[in-house]
């Protein structure tokens, strides 16, 4: 299985975008007294607080070992090994009064993952499966080194909404990943569900009654506190890990952006201000990585509240039937969405290799292109080489720049064409 696959089709932009701002970030403070003295007192800061915390939790918590709860410390290194970690991170079980969450960080040098006990008594209570999710989730914030990522993009804190919209891919991602290796998309949306509900009530929700509150419940408060957020909603989070799994059952719902928009016209002072609370909170924000949930209780399902063409919308339900269908009756295989994205190039942000072979098949436009990529260097960047063969296969030219001047080539860090389909080869 290649993990890679399952990386949301925005983490990697919104990462580089952190990188680009926190290198200048960083460049202005190097050339600045102050600016450096400032940035040392935040580094020691942070890491002075999360050394303090985690301390803590090392000499309180219990520590899963062999002896010590065999059966989960076992499940957790059949996952990790599974996700290729060459050791099992420390996993810390530690008392929550409550609280629903687990977080992985580093501890000098260690991985360490931390459960709270009301999320642990699952494992007690006939919830092995939604534990595993859970254990898997920040499994692969260890893996993707989401932890180091988070570390080196610091000064995006400070730039409005970056950091929370590339926290909430990498949630996506996540799910997506911990949903592959253990192979139950309806224990992943279950998992994800206690969270909301508690891990009794959790078993007895209606999902579709709670999915369709992403519509119902489109408003401007709810909009403006998921974008302030690390988080995705929960509810976009369940239905985005069941489609992604084509789980049966799980519906499509989207939000009222007509309604939210209205409502934002008039609510830039207040957005503002909290704004300037969050930045102010971040500040000392620290290296824990991958609660389940945020500190208080995002970005939306990638493009579940986004109106798509209705090729592109069949390509993002996974439907093979409606998208042959809508080609049958003439649907336009190269009309694009608002940044200019076709069909074929969507698939590729998906990872949609069934509806990219479709498409091919049926005369789209290898070399599509929007405003950011070409579709085969998308494929390549996102990991998706099944669907960057195919269109290489079908004539894509990697040698077709982006439009930060990169090509499938420069992704693949090769430089000639027999390395590249060597390396598209070697990657399926």
């Amino acid at each position: 299985m290649n993990l890679n696959t399952t990386t949301s089709p925005r983490e990697t932009v919104y990462f580089i975008l952190s990188v680009v701002v926190s290198v200048l970030i960083y460049l202005v403070a190097a050339v600045s007294i102050i600016g450096i003295g400032i940035a040392l007192i935040v580094f020691a800061f942070v890491l002075f607080t999360n050394a303090i915390m985690l301390g803590s939790i090392r000499g309180n918590g219990i520590r899963l070992s062999e002896r010590q709860f065999p059966d989960v410390y076992g499940r957790a290194a059949e996952l990790a090994a599974g996700m290729g970690l060459r050791t099992v991170p420390d996993i810390f079980l530690v008392q929550s009064e409550g609280a629903l969450n687990a977080f992985a960080t580093r501890f000098f040098g260690r991985n360490m993952i931390v459960l709270y006990s009301e999320v642990f008594e699952l494992a007690l209570e006939k919830g092995e499966k939604e534990l595993d999710f859970i254990i898997a989730h920040e499994l692969a914030h260890i893996r993707r080194r989401h932890i180091w990522k988070n570390l080196l993009i610091m000064p995006a804190r400070f730039v409005p909404f970056l950091s929370q919209a590339y926290s909430r891919s990498c949630e996506y991602s996540c799910d997506r990943e911990a949903a592959s290796i253990t192979g139950d998309g309806a224990a992943a949306k279950r998992a994800l569900t206690l969270l909301g509900a508690g891990k009794v009530a959790y078993r007895e929700v209606d999902e579709t009654e709670w999915l369709e509150q992403i519509r119902s419940e489109s408003n401007g408060a709810v909009w403006l506190s998921e974008i302030l957020s690390s988080h995705p909603n929960l509810p976009k989070r369940v239905q985005a890990v069941g489609r992604f799994m084509q789980t049966e059952g799980t519906p499509n719902y989207q939000q009222n952006n007509g309604r939210i928009a209205l409502w934002a016209t008039g609510f830039g002072a207040v957005a503002a201000a909290v704004y300037i609370g969050t930045v102010i909170s971040l500040a000392g924000g620290g290296l824990v990585y991958g609660n389940l949930l945020p500190a208080a209780f995002s970005e939306p399902d990638d493009f579940a509240d986004i109106e798509l063409p209705p090729l592109s919308e069949a390509v993002y339900q996974y439907d093979d039937d409606l998208l042959r269908r809508l080609i049958t009756d003439g649907e336009d295989l190269e009309e694009t969405d608002k940044d200019g994205t076709t069909a074929l190039h969507f698939a590729a942000y998906e990872g949609n290799a069934t509806a990219a072979a479709i498409l091919l098949e049926a005369g789209a436009n290898p070399n599509a292109s929007n405003m950011y990529s070409t579709a085969l260097t998308t494929a390549v960047d996102f990991g998706y080489y099944d669907i960057a063969l195919l269109l290489y296969e079908a004539g894509a030219d990697p040698y077709a720049k982006s439009e930060g001047g990169m090509d499938a080539l420069d992704s693949l860090d090769v430089t000639t064409l027999e390395e590249f389909e060597k390396e598209l080869k070697s990657l399926q």
